[in-house]
């Protein structure tokens, strides 16, 4: 595997003056037209939707049809075995003497509107049910074109012909299915969903960042599972990292109620959809939950020296480290922090949190990594 391993300090090469930030979110699911509308009204420039049933890539969205899912799947599993071809449903049931009446007769109207100039997108899907996992891990596949899962009332029709619903494989095979089908090499990657919503042990997701370092984070701030008290992971993720671990925090929406809560800052040279799955790769973004009322002006750090400031003041600053919290800045714009040689291992890593109450929003920004 000829892969590099995650960015240990994601900011090193950003050059803040002149970067593009574009918002997006590696969790959200966007099952119809007025979903989509909403997202484009709130601000979403670079969509990489995590639909399932079927997990399969709501991509690109000019091309996807509402009965898509009911005629035709890129790929499958039957007696759970994967197999990468195109399955035809109308075919399949005209072969097995099956009511082919059950199914639509052409693909129907298109399911969302045209997206704005400018909009970017890429392939996505959010994939569960493994096999050698409870139903609980939850895992979005960012620039990927796996297609897992299947329509529900299709699943229900084949049930006795072999097919089912989820990824009826064990996780790691499942990994490396998404990781061989994303779209460019050196982009996009792999997120594992909310972790305290799914109980997931920490040893769990170290196992899982360790099997390939494209297995880019997790979710630290999850909207939809915050309304059972269960979307925020900063305590998990200071765990993870506290292993020496590079594990990037993710902000996402999950399904959308109202208000689109959770995004990636995306911190790009050039506004293109390979630049931006190349910053999810990169850990070149920082999370918020918002997308307003507050931005990071820079973040920095020579090796000795941290240095980083947000663009409105009175804001609480936390610098969180293998101690907790390293430092504390109330009603401020900056944070300063010096490490000193004899401390690098007690710290370990470095990642800051920046909170305006005026505002109500939330930055997350993504850990350095000390040693």
């Amino acid at each position: 595997m000829n892969t590099a391993e995650r960015n240990r300090n994601p900011y090193a090469n950003v050059d803040w003056q002149k970067v593009h930030r574009v918002q997006g979110s590696t969790h959200a699911h966007c099952q119809n037209a007025d979903i989509f509308k909403s997202y484009i009204e709130q601000g979403m420039e670079f969509a990489t939707f995590s639909n399932y049933y079927p997990s399969t890539p709501t991509w690109p969205i000019r091309e996807i049809y509402e009965n898509d899912s009911r005629l035709k799947q890129a790929s499958y599993f039957r007696n759970r075995k994967f197999v990468d071809e195109e399955l035809d449903f109308r075919k399949f049931f005209a072969e097995h003497g099956l009511d082919v009446s059950q199914l639509p007769t052409d693909r129907g109207e298109r399911k969302y509107p045209d997206p704005p100039e400018g909009f970017m997108e890429a392939p996505n899907a959010e994939h569960a049910w493994f096999s050698d996992y409870n139903v609980y891990l939850h895992i979005c596949s960012v620039g990927s074109m796996l297609t897992t899962n299947m329509d529900k009332k299709n699943a229900g029709l084949l049930k006795e012909y072999g097919f089912e619903l989820g990824c009826p494989i064990p996780w790691r095979e499942a990994f490396d299915l998404m990781l061989d089908k994303l779209i460019i090499p050196d982009g996009g990657g792999i997120t594992i969903n909310h972790p305290n919503w799914s109980h997931l042990p920490t040893k769990d997701i170290c196992d899982m960042l360790d099997h390939d370092p494209r297995v880019l984070g997790i979710e630290v701030f999850s909207n939809d599972a915050d309304e059972s008290y269960s979307g925020q992971a900063e305590p998990v993720w200071d765990a993870v990292l506290s292993t020496g671990r590079q594990c990037f925090g993710f902000c996402v929406q999950d399904h959308l109620h109202n208000q689109w809560k959770g995004r990636s800052i995306l911190l790009v040279d050039e506004r293109t959809p390979e630049a931006c799955l190349r910053a999810y790769r990169e850990g070149r973004f920082y999370g918020a939950v918002l997308g307003k009322g507050l931005s990071f002006d820079f973040i920095h750090w020579d090796g000795e020296n941290f240095h980083a400031r947000c663009d409105r003041g009175g804001c609480l600053l936390q610098l969180m480290s293998k101690v907790g919290v390293a430092e504390e800045y109330f009603k401020s714009s900056e944070a300063h922090f010096t490490v000193k040689p004899e401390d690098r291992a007690k710290h370990g890593f470095l990642r800051l949190t920046a909170f305006c109450e005026a505002t109500g929003e939330k930055l997350y920004a993504q850990p350095i990594m000390l040693d």
